[in-house]
């Protein structure tokens, strides 16, 4: 969902603009003419106008992500379709909202506009089901979870609250003594570093600072269970990055936020999380980047959560690099990774 811009001024010369250039409703960080100014000094109307906005921009990133799949025909161009969405919004700003005299007309216009866009009176839920998983009682039971949870308490790196769901995590216990040594040692050589001073790496484990656990599962239900290592460490895209944040200077921010500081984020955000399995010689196979955040049982069946980054404000403006969330299938695991992606979920920012 890249390619978000300022608003662009409502003025007479609003036919002009190249069509990437969007013009929706009036713009309040930099108001101009008179309509701009009217209703930038009312917070109704100012609110009224930011959520045109969501509005607006969440349905433009929809005619071209998971929703072209959904309604994909021979002929569908995505991008036809988001520049007539365009046209059409930019109408609209021209011949119904200009038109209005008092605030109680905007307040009217806006909200109806806002009802055809969303194609519903009241406010689109958190999130909606994208392209799979319509029939799937997993997949609506999490939709569950997600629209019961508030915005404000999403985080990068975290499950929301599955109480009550049907998902459980999984029995992870924490790996101690020599073996905490050995596998961590494994660890940095599958990430090409050497284990240098153990007892500094120890005092991170003993703090939470990283963590090394285990499970014993059988996930593939052929009666032998898999040991299963989940390695969880502080990273930076578990805060996210905001909208047009350089990445090279916030890590270099980051770097320079010491460890106590990190760790607080961590405990905020989440932890990204690898996971491998333990062969019966003790090596260590990495399971595979896209099950690197959360796992959680549903039923007999184990999913992963790999893109669970979702936005925790209305702003449009600040998507960042944060995405929707999908969820998929664990077939196996002690084979390498064997995944079935299951369902997605969009968020209506």
């Amino acid at each position: 969902m890249s390619g978000f811009t300022k608003l662009a001024v409502l003025s007479s010369t609003l036919l002009l603009l190249t069509p990437c250039v969007w013009a929706v409703g009036a713009d309040c960080k930099k108001p101009t003419s008179e309509l701009d100014k009217r209703i930038c000094q009312s917070a109704t109307l100012t609110a009224a106008n930011e959520a045109l906005n969501v509005a607006f921009h969440n349905q433009r990133a929809w005619l071209c992500q998971d929703a072209e799949i959904l309604r994909r025909e021979d002929d569908w161009d995505c991008m036809a379709a988001k520049e007539d969405f365009f046209a059409e919004q930019r109408q609209w700003d021209k011949s119904v909202l200009a038109q209005c005299k008092t605030d109680d007309c905007f307040t009217r216009v806006y909200k109806a506009r806002i009802s055809q866009i969303n194609g519903q009176d009241t406010p689109l839920p958190n999130f909606r089901l994208t392209t799979y998983g319509w029939g799937d009682k997993e997949c609506q039971a999490y939709l569950k979870v997600l629209n019961r949870t508030p915005r404000e308490e999403f985080r990068g790196c975290k499950l929301p609250d599955l109480s009550g769901s049907g998902f459980k995590t999984l029995p992870f216990k924490a790996v101690e003594g020599e073996v905490l040594k050995q596998l961590d040692k494994q660890i940095a050589q599958l990430n090409h570093k050497e284990q240098t001073n153990w007892q500094a790496q120890l005092k991170k484990y003993q703090s939470g600072y990283i963590k090394m656990e285990m499970a014993y599962l059988d996930i593939d239900g052929d009666g032998n269970k898999e040991r299963l290592v989940r390695y969880s460490r502080p990273d930076i895209f578990c805060e996210g990055v905001g909208y047009g944040e350089d990445v090279d200077n916030k890590l270099k921010r980051w770097r320079e936020l010491g460890q106590e500081v990190v760790f607080k984020k961590a405990l905020e955000h989440g932890y990204h999380r690898d996971y491998y399995t333990v062969g019966d010689d003790g090596k260590l196979k990495s399971v595979g980047k896209r099950s690197k955040n959360r796992l959680a049982f549903f039923e007999d069946k184990v999913f992963s959560f790999t893109k669970n980054g979702v936005v925790a404000t209305l702003k449009h403006a600040d998507l960042g690099a944060k995405i929707y969330v999908e969820m998929d299938y664990i077939k196996s695991i002690d084979k390498g990774r064997a995944e079935e992606s299951w369902c997605g979920f969009w968020y209506n920012y």
